[in-house]
């Protein structure tokens, strides 16, 4: 009888050997979503101390600050969702697409995402892509629709978006966006592109190296 999964805490080497594809997406996963939150405290705490030292936007600033330190803060698993996504809808209404909306967006969705209320997520993440300035800020939103649109089953828009981020000159995670289109190609039985980007990941971001196993396990299952 297979063990694959009797042990929590095998390395990711253990599991290629054992072929566990769902328990190698699983762990890849919340690698990269530990990775992911690092990154994004680094830049959205630049982008936070940009917009705050800007005086001509202290008004905006305190209107996002207020949501962040009410709605946002008070919202728990009890809470109706839509009271996030109007509070980001009148947010807007009130700054504009102005930047500094985009760091709360990443927020709210995270906390929304968390909870499974996959489509208030959806929705501002729409309205965070429309305030974004920079290709930084258009990763880490485009990086969670992908995950959204996934979740939600609309694998089409998934992979537009994904193909959206590997288009832009900003390469950030690139083994991963590659991977994730790789498997969802595969997902909906597109074998030549998957196997395109698989292989990909294992010629091109060779440094990406646990991107580059999980690709090679995926080639040798085509």
């Amino acid at each position: 009888m297979s063990n694959t999964t009797s042990s929590p805490n095998r390395t990711l080497d253990q599991i290629i050997d054992e072929g566990d594809v769902g328990s190698i997406i699983k762990k890849n996963k919340n690698a990269i979503l530990a990775i992911t939150i690092a990154i994004v405290v680094a830049v959205v705490g630049f982008g936070l101390y940009s917009s705050f030292a800007d005086k001509s936007t202290a008004a905006f600033n305190s209107k996002i600050y207020n949501f962040e330190t009410t709605t946002l803060k008070n919202f728990n698993d009890k809470s109706n969702p839509e009271t996030l996504l109007q509070g980001i809808k009148d947010l807007q209404k009130e700054v504009g697409n102005y930047a500094g909306l985009v760091p709360v967006v990443l927020k709210t969705s995270d906390t929304l995402m968390a909870q499974q209320h996959l489509k208030e997520a959806l929705e501002i993440l729409k309205i965070g892509k429309a305030s974004s300035k920079s290709e930084y800020a258009d990763y880490f939103i485009l990086s969670r629709l992908a995950v959204v649109y996934e979740d939600l089953g609309e694998d089409q828009n998934a992979i537009a978006t994904l193909e959206k981020m590997n288009s832009q000159s900003l390469k950030v995670f690139e083994g991963k966006n590659y991977l994730d289109l790789g498997r969802l190609y595969l997902k909906n039985g597109d074998k030549v592109k998957a196997k395109a980007s698989f292989t990909y990941v294992v010629e091109k971001v060779k440094d990406e190296t646990e991107f580059v196993k999980i690709a090679k396990l995926y080639l040798s299952k085509l």
